[in-house]
């Protein structure tokens, strides 16, 4: 007994060590590190500050300026770009064209949270975080759909993910966050976005957790304005700090910093944590431990440089500690101001050094030291697979949450009864309302968000108070501000439905 006692015991010693002790992120050593030598030891100065932008390649709903965009590749060797909405074979062949001018190639990113659908068209969308993490477990197939959007970002060319969201949705009113995050749960939070980032890790894509130090606790839009987070440092390292340190502890590449003020940690006032050495040195590398790079959130919004003019932010957000500058236009002035701040040595040359060899680091692991052009041949096709279809049938499956089944209703057993589907805000026929005309032969009644008065009276008569009904709402909002989409016409509508069958029922 005390033989098996002791085996038992060194068991789980051993797994206790293997847990608690902390994971580098992984092309810190499996990289190519002869090309990362020979490629720094090739750059000018001019070169090395190229490499710490990622500047803005579009406005979503304004197509591309090719044109604009090879200047900045030809005259600034940028270390990288962000790209927002577009079609997938229009900005590969940008793309394959800015690199063919390129010295050094460009990482490549793009914000795909819940798939390539979030800015690319003909793509695959994955479900919304939010409904990830009201899964009872289902790390596996997060894993899984990691791994998938993984495959469609190096089809496409892109090497940077800035996904997961691991903010904790802990404020209703939360302007920016809501369905963007695993939850309310800080375990529930850092366990599923762990799963995503290796599942995307393991194609060697760089992920970049957000939005550092925790943008869930706000009711302010970063992109309009500064937002505050009163809490002092204890109340933040056991809630907004515990995913982030649960991914650091197990390899996390990357981290986005945020345009947030924590007056508690930094007393500056309205300086946020982007461009916060307290926060991003002190608490993130030394105390927190984090090796991988750190990008900015977009350079461009309002909590970045409302209280700074642009080259100055840039400047500020380098010092703090961030290793990568992403999403801002005025490249120009960017190279200007941070070259400035090297030659009056503001900014240390070493500095600069350090930060140009990680980057060069994390492009060889991503696979940037062979780099090859994107086939635009077969490109949609190829980013459609089969086994993205199998996962999100397997992801919809176990996402069905059911708050309430009174009487046992569900499922339906008696299909020899008349059976409506009536569906609330849809434009046209539903593919709920063609999948339930599969099993039985059920009415479908459309109420659309734009009917009149008289139409939605007169789809009233069409609804029959002693058939089952099924009543499925398509809100035409997913934002808490906007109550989801719930408003005067579709309560009015949903409630005399209601109110009908159950007075027949009495």
């Amino acid at each position: 007994m005390l033989k098996n006692f002791t085996v038992s015991f060194l068991v789980l010693c051993f797994l206790y060590t293997r847990v608690d002790a902390q994971v580098k992120p992984d092309f810190l050593s499996n990289t190519d590190k002869n090309w990362v030598e020979n490629t720094f030891q090739s750059l000018s100065l001019d070169q090395k500050i190229g490499q710490l932008l990622m500047p803005r390649g579009n406005m979503s709903g304004k197509g591309y300026d090719p044109e604009k965009l090879k200047r900045w590749v030809k005259d600034y060797q940028l270390g990288g770009m962000v790209f927002f909405a577009g079609q997938p074979s229009t900005q590969a062949r940008i793309v394959n064209e800015l690199q063919s001018l390129s010295k050094v190639p460009m990482l490549i990113g793009m914000d795909l949270e819940w798939g390539l659908a979030m800015r690319l068209d003909s793509t695959v969308r994955f479900p919304y975080q939010l409904s990830l993490g009201q899964m009872q477990g289902g790390g596996d197939l997060i894993y899984q759909m990691g791994q998938e959007i993984g495959r469609q970002c190096k089809r496409m060319g892109v090497h940077v993910n800035y996904a997961p969201v691991v903010d904790i949705n802990s404020n209703p009113k939360n302007p920016v966050i809501n369905f963007r995050s695993f939850g309310g749960n800080k375990y529930e939070v850092a366990n599923k976005a762990m799963a995503y980032m290796q599942g995307m890790q393991s194609e060697h894509i760089l992920t970049s957790a957000k939005h550092f130090p925790g943008h869930g606790d706000t009711g302010v839009d970063s992109h309009h304005d500064l937002p505050i987070i009163p809490y002092k440092l204890d109340y933040l390292k056991n809630n907004e700090f515990f995913p982030y340190k649960y991914l650091i502890d197990n390899g996390l590449t990357g981290i986005m910093t945020s345009h947030l003020s924590l007056p508690e940690i930094e007393k500056t006032p309205n300086l946020a944590a982007t461009f916060s050495p307290i926060i991003l040195q002190n608490i993130l590398r030394n105390d927190m431990k984090f090796e991988g790079l750190t990008f900015t959130d977009a350079m461009d919004m309002q909590g970045a440089v409302k209280y700074f003019p642009n080259g100055e932010a840039l400047v500020k957000a380098i010092l703090a500690g961030n290793d990568i500058l992403e999403t801002f236009e005025d490249v120009p002035t960017a190279v200007k101001a941070i070259k400035e701040a090297i030659n009056s040595k503001k900014l240390p040359m070493s500095i600069l050094d350090a930060r140009v060899r990680k980057i060069l680091m994390a492009k060889a692991w991503v696979g940037l030291n062979a780099y090859k052009p994107i086939v635009v041949d077969r490109l949609i096709e190829d980013l459609n697979t089969p086994s993205s279809d199998i996962v999100n049938r397997k992801l919809a499956e176990k996402i069905v949450c059911v708050l309430k089944n009174k009487e046992n209703q569900l499922p339906i057993q008696d299909l020899s009864r008349k059976i409506q589907v009536i569906s609330i805000d849809a434009e046209q026929e539903t593919f709920f309302q063609k999948m339930a005309a599969k099993y039985s032969d059920v009415e479908r009644i459309q109420i659309g968000p734009k009917e009149t008065h008289e139409s939605v009276a007169k789809k009233m008569t069409l609804i029959d108070p002693n058939a089952t009904l099924i009543l499925a709402c398509h809100l035409q909002n997913i934002r808490p501000v906007a109550s989801y989409g719930l408003n005067e016409g579709n309560l009015n509508t949903i409630n005399t439905i209601l109110e009908k069958h159950i007075a027949n029922k009495c």
